[in-house]
């Protein structure tokens, strides 16, 4: 289909349901939803209707491709062999040399109720910064798509998961580990207020990090400024997410947390 087709296709679904009165002609409000009318029409578009940049066999063609080329190679190995960590004498905690990252510590848990009370020690992740979980958006055909990387990370099933388009730390996008910035960083770092489609603060599993924050965020960007992105890079809209999510250990956790405000 071509843009212009499915451009008016949209138009189309936009004059009914404003003909229904589902929706309202301002642009702004709705009731119950932080979202202004316009945004969730977009959702709601991006989340029903069949046209999208790739096709949904392509989309299955891409990933079976993803899955079947990993670079990454993981092998467990002792702790006192992990270049650059060490523990740490005074306080046992596993640390990494320049002190930034993380670290893992110990905490005796204490759970008291009405009629009992539980105690258990276990080690957990202190991370002490605010990392970014970012999906960009982008509007192709007028059906908004958002932008999932295949990341491989060591510890996922399968070692490549469709990851938001930016899953970085505090100390990751300040090269702290002396590489690259993340691809699209910039977007995330500094947005116009105009480009804001989400941004909140969220915690991390209190299971297994202490106190720990990301920034999850949804930041629209036009089409004629769009990034040029690795071939890791995917547009998806809604309909193909929610697809998609619904297949075991595809979707990292970070990119279900950021969905998670669209869905």
């Amino acid at each position: 289909m071509d843009s212009n087709t499915a451009a008016g296709e949209v138009e189309s679904l936009r004059k009914r349901l404003l003909e229904f009165g589902l929706l309202n002609g301002h642009g702004t409000g709705c009731s119950g939803f932080s979202y202004s009318t316009d945004v969730l029409f977009d959702l709601f578009v991006s989340r029903t209707v069949n046209i999208a940049l790739h096709t949904d066999a392509e989309v299955d063609n891409r990933i079976s491709y993803y899955l079947a080329h990993p670079k990454l190679e993981a092998e467990v190995i002792p702790l006192d062999r992990i270049d650059r960590w060490h523990m740490d004498p005074s306080t046992g905690n596993l640390a990494h040399d320049s002190g930034r990252f993380f670290s893992i510590t110990g905490l005796r848990v204490r759970h008291r109720s009405t009629s009992d009370e539980i105690t258990w020690d276990q080690p957990i992740i202190d991370q002490p910064e605010v990392g970014i979980l970012g999906i960009l958006a982008a509007k192709f055909c007028g059906v908004l798509h958002f932008c999932l990387q295949a990341k491989e990370e060591p510890g996922n099933i399968n070692l490549i998961q469709l990851a938001p388009t930016v899953q970085a730390t505090y100390s990751n996008y300040t090269q702290a580990h002396g590489g690259a910035l993340p691809p699209c960083i910039e977007h995330f770092l500094n947005p116009p207020k105009d480009r804001i489609l989400f941004s909140k603060l969220q915690p991390e599993d209190g299971g297994r990090f202490l106190y720990k924050l990301n920034k999850n965020m949804v930041i629209s960007v036009e089409e004629s400024k769009l990034p040029v992105l690795p071939d890791e890079f995917i547009w998806l809209t809604l309909r193909q997410v929610a697809g998609l999510i619904r297949r075991d250990n595809l979707i990292n956790s970070c990119a279900r947390s950021v969905l998670a405000c669209l869905l």
